[in-house]
């Protein structure tokens, strides 16, 4: 072999090294580097999937949130923070006028821890009352039974015993009766009596109705 074969041998091989370590310290590196960066980038956009996904979940809730702000509104007006009987007359005053009766009168006792009351399924006594209705929270043996959450305790939730009296024929007075099931205050009668029509105005009776309005403090 002639000294321009060496040569030319000599220079094939130096160029096959310098390739081969161009790729091993130069192509190599890059080539990991392109690869972990789509790596990276395969993950990110899967991770920014996942916060589509969260933040989809949560424009659901904020968009139902002012629905249910409107529906705790709707409860507060049933049962309050306080005892807010200046605001429970008015609207014992607009039922009055509504049904055709006249609030004659209207006093309440101090609140009371809640028990569960015991409905009274029998037919609205009409007869005068022996004595005046009877305005205490009926005992139970396990108040929490009655409770819709544990979150509602006998702490936090107390019973303000009311009576009111109306006058007006015997249908308005049960029309009124019926009025305080539905209005806006939750309220649970506990008795009710009519009494008999006076001589001097046959057609009027008046309605003597006890029962309890509901308070739920405002505790963290």
């Amino acid at each position: 072999m002639t000294m321009t074969r060496w040569w030319l041998v000599g220079a094939i091989l130096v160029i096959v090294l310098v390739v081969s370590a161009g790729f091993t310290f130069g192509i190599s590196p890059k080539l990991e580097e392109l690869s972990a960066s789509r790596a990276t980038r395969t993950a990110a956009l899967a991770q920014n999937d996942v916060y589509e996904l969260q933040l989809a979940a949560l424009q659901r809730e904020f968009d139902g949130l002012e629905t249910v702000q409107d529906e705790l509104a709707v409860l507060r007006e049933a049962i309050p923070e306080g005892a807010a009987l200046p605001t429970f007359v008015g609207q014992l005053d607009a039922i009055a006028a509504r049904t055709s009766v006249t609030l004659t009168e209207f006093s309440s006792a101090d609140a009371l821890p809640y028990a569960p009351i015991v409905p009274d399924t029998s037919a609205p006594d009409t007869t005068v009352p022996d004595a005046t209705p009877d305005t205490t929270v009926p005992e139970a043996a396990d108040a929490a039974s009655a409770a819709p959450s544990p979150l509602v305790t006998t702490d936090n939730f107390v019973a303000v015993p009311v009576t009111i009296s109306v006058t007006g024929s015997l249908d308005a007075v049960l029309q009124f009766l019926d009025g305080l099931h539905n209005g806006q205050r939750l309220m649970t009668v506990t008795s009710f009596s009519s009494g008999t029509p006076s001589a001097d105005v046959p057609d009027q009776v008046t309605g003597q109705i006890a029962g309890i309005v509901y308070v739920l403090l405002n505790t963290d």
